[in-house]
């Protein structure tokens, strides 16, 4: 107050939502900020996403995880205030807070939900290890993480939910839509063990296939199935499975049918038409989880992870306020990081 008693009020500073709007290139906070149409714009433009719907449970998620209300004294009302993952260091200044937003697809978040997708898996509840892996998958495009470790963490982890969620699609597709035609059935069991899983789930994989070249009567194929079931050092009895598998194909020596599957060859898996791209064959990915396809299936939404274009390829994905913000997104200022 002056002399004359005249109060002056000081200036309103900035809110804290708007000044995360103002200072970030990342998408998860402004989605914490509740600006929802910069937040899909950016993901448009950094990650190729063009199917908003599958991610509106994780908007709303992570806008709510990022305010809380506060009660006040008696009779007050109620008023909102904002939460922020370095609340410990941030200062205040005369124009609002420098937090940082609370976003809730942490990586902590996405490991238990790999986790949980492992177990599922594990157990053969393939329609739960798909829901599980998918929506982790997503979750990265909300993720806020501060340290280059932390970055490298979330993108080995959409590798892992990607690998996981190719072989849920052989599976299923296998168990279903060619459940009756045994040669397909063969090759997509074949594919499988190529998806690059867990030991315990590469090890099921590979039994499967095995079983099925057998039936086929494909035993070249199905005796290169035992050697890498060998490999993986199994329990006893289906070691001695595999073994007994093995000395009937080394009897028999022979293939009856002749399958799109060349295990010698370094090739990914189109999981739209479920044909094999061999390695020096056109292809074209998905702009946000890097997921194969063939040509013929460029503009269409990526089977993976349901929300981006396939053949869309944006500036990449930023998850860092540390990460560069133009052309070379999947990068820090010193270097790579190693993502596709």
């Amino acid at each position: 107050a002056s002399a004359g008693g005249f109060f002056a009020p000081p200036t309103l500073g900035t809110a804290a939502p708007l000044r995360w709007q103002q200072t970030s290139s990342v998408p998860g906070e402004h989605i914490a900020a509740g600006n929802f149409s910069a937040a899909m714009d950016m993901l448009n433009k950094q990650a190729g996403v063009v199917h908003f719907e599958p991610l509106k449970p994780l908007f709303v998620s992570v806008l709510s995880g990022a305010a809380s209300v506060v009660m006040g004294t008696p009779g007050a009302p109620l008023f909102e205030t904002y939460m922020h993952r370095n609340h410990e260091e941030h200062a205040w200044t005369p124009r609002g807070t420098e937090g940082l937003p609370a976003v809730c697809s942490t990586l902590g978040a996405l490991t238990e939900r790999i986790k949980s997708g492992y177990k599922a898996f594990t157990e053969g509840k393939l329609p739960e290890a798909h829901e599980r892996f998918t929506y982790a998958l997503q979750s990265v495009l909300a993720a806020c993480v501060d340290s280059r470790t932390d970055l490298d963490e979330v993108r080995e982890s959409m590798q892992i939910c990607r690998e996981y969620i190719t072989a849920v699609l052989l599976e299923q597709t296998r168990r279903g839509e060619f459940a009756d035609d045994p040669t397909r059935n063969s090759e997509l069991a074949a594919y499988l063990t190529h998806c690059n899983l867990q030991p315990l789930h590469l090890l099921i994989s590979l039994r499967s296939a095995m079983s099925s070249s057998v039936k086929l009567r494909n035993f070249n194929t199905a005796a290169s199935f035992c050697r890498r079931l060998l490999e993986l050092n199994p329990k006893a009895e289906h070691k001695e499975q595999a073994l007994k598998v093995l000395r009937k194909c080394d009897e028999e020596r022979s293939n009856a049918v002749e399958l799109e599957y060349d295990e010698r060859n370094p090739f990914v898996v189109c999981t739209r038409t479920f044909k094999p791209i061999y390695r020096g064959q056109p292809m074209v990915r998905c702009g946000f989880c890097s997921a194969p396809f063939a040509p013929s299936e460029k503009g269409k939404v990526c089977a993976i992870c349901k929300v981006a274009e396939i053949g869309l390829k944006g500036s990449g994905l930023i998850n860092s306020r540390h990460q560069r913000s133009r052309g070379q997104a999947k990068t820090f200022d010193d270097d790579g990081f190693g993502d596709e």
